[in-house]
């Protein structure tokens, strides 16, 4: 019984190392299969997020914001929302150069900014 407790413990600690906080930057996308523009937010910057294995935690309920927003806010139902993230500003934009070249060279997709008009909140 001992030794399943030390096994416990040692499982239990390992999973604490795992989880990290840090400062996390995001960034969301909203497409639409029907729809030749494509929205950006503004990065925002997070400065403590508790990441679990390299994963934002939660990452689905960022995306169903953007999605609500994109369908109440701005009246466009039926858009797919995406979002990145990076511990690293510059890792992201060079993420995000990539998805946008791609979107508008190879897809012919327009790319359009939201603004300020939208905010993620930290769940």
């Amino acid at each position: 019984m001992v030794a399943t407790l030390g096994v416990a413990r040692e499982k239990n600690n390992k999973k604490a190392k795992e989880v990290k906080e840090v400062p996390v930057y995001i960034i969301g996308a909203s497409i639409s299969f029907a729809d030749s523009v494509v929205y950006f937010t503004e990065v925002q910057k997070f400065d403590a997020v508790a990441l679990e294995n390299g994963f934002l935690p939660h990452r689905q309920y960022y995306a169903y914001e953007l999605k609500d927003y994109m369908n109440f806010e701005e009246n466009m139902p039926g858009r797919i929302s995406i979002i990145f993230f990076e511990e690293k500003l510059n890792k992201l934009e060079k993420k995000i150069q990539k998805v946008k070249k791609h979107l508008a060279e190879d897809e012919g997709k327009i790319i359009r900014y939201l603004g300020d008009k939208f905010k993620f909140v930290k769940p």
